[in-house]
């Protein structure tokens, strides 16, 4: 009767005829305990669901729930203590919410006139961001107004360097022609010594050579010396286009600088 084959014979036999079939149940004491175990488990779920309260041991120190009940120290400049608190132990306070009233120890402490200082020193305080902001102005204007000027400046040197550069052309063109008039003069000169050594050229002839050669000597001195004034020239404007942008650069930048230091202070 192990019930291993598909095919049950429990419908063919009569189990209440025999009486091993009937004493192979559970005895009372195995219901019993059971029982027991099923009233033990709906008692523990009943437990859990009771009120109760749980203690522990361990040390510490007794304080008020109210903080105004109990010592508080606050550090200040001027002695000062707590009139009155708007919170208590475990509320939820937000970042600008009042949680104390703080009054001074003494009563000379108090300012009567604080509103009015507290006052003046806002009025004060404007006319000072004012102050710096009409000196940033003015240092803005005076930043642009340098900026023109050095572009005027450069502008000028620029056109005067240009017409260095001309004249130095002119003075090297007027050189050469002093130049070449001097080495004429010269070689006919020599001519006239030699043919007035030979006796075909005379005396006055020889001095009217000499005296054009010495003209056109000191013609040729003066265009070179015209040319190295022109050379001076160019060389001063070029100089001058250079230190005078270096001079206005540092006033922009002192300004700006300055500028800079009003907005920051402001």
């Amino acid at each position: 009767m192990l019930n291993i084959s598909n095919n049950s014979i429990l419908d063919k036999v009569d189990t209440t005829a025999l009486d091993s079939m009937n004493q192979n149940g559970l005895p009372k004491a195995h219901k019993m305990v059971s029982l027991w175990l099923l009233a033990l488990l709906i008692t523990v779920l009943v437990i859990f669901f009771l009120p109760w309260t749980q203690n522990i041991q361990m040390q510490g120190k007794v304080t008020t729930y109210l903080p105004e009940q109990r010592p508080q120290e606050v550090n200040s400049v001027i002695a000062g203590k707590i009139d009155k608190w708007f919170v208590k132990e475990g509320d939820l306070v937000q970042k600008g919410d009042t949680i104390a009233f703080l009054t001074e120890t003494k009563a000379e402490y108090f300012d009567p006139n604080l509103i009015e200082r507290t006052n003046g020193q806002i009025v004060a305080k404007r006319n000072s961001m004012r102050s710096y902001q009409s000196k940033a102005n003015s240092l803005s204007v005076q930043v642009k107004a340098l900026k023109e000027e050095l572009a005027f400046k450069k502008e000028k040197l620029r056109n005067q360097i240009k017409q260095a550069e001309f004249k130095l052309e002119s003075q090297e063109a007027a050189a050469d022609q002093a130049r070449l008039e001097s080495e004429i003069a010269a070689f006919q000169f020599r001519r006239s010594d030699t043919l007035f050594q030979k006796g075909i050229k005379s005396l006055s002839d020889l001095e009217s050579r000499r005296l054009k050669m010495q003209g056109t000597e000191a013609k040729f001195v003066a265009e070179n010396n015209k040319l190295q004034g022109s050379l001076n020239e160019l060389a001063i404007s070029k100089l001058k286009l250079q230190s005078i942008e270096a001079e206005y650069l540092n006033k922009i930048s002192k300004a700006e600088s300055e500028r800079f230091t009003t907005l920051a202070t402001y």
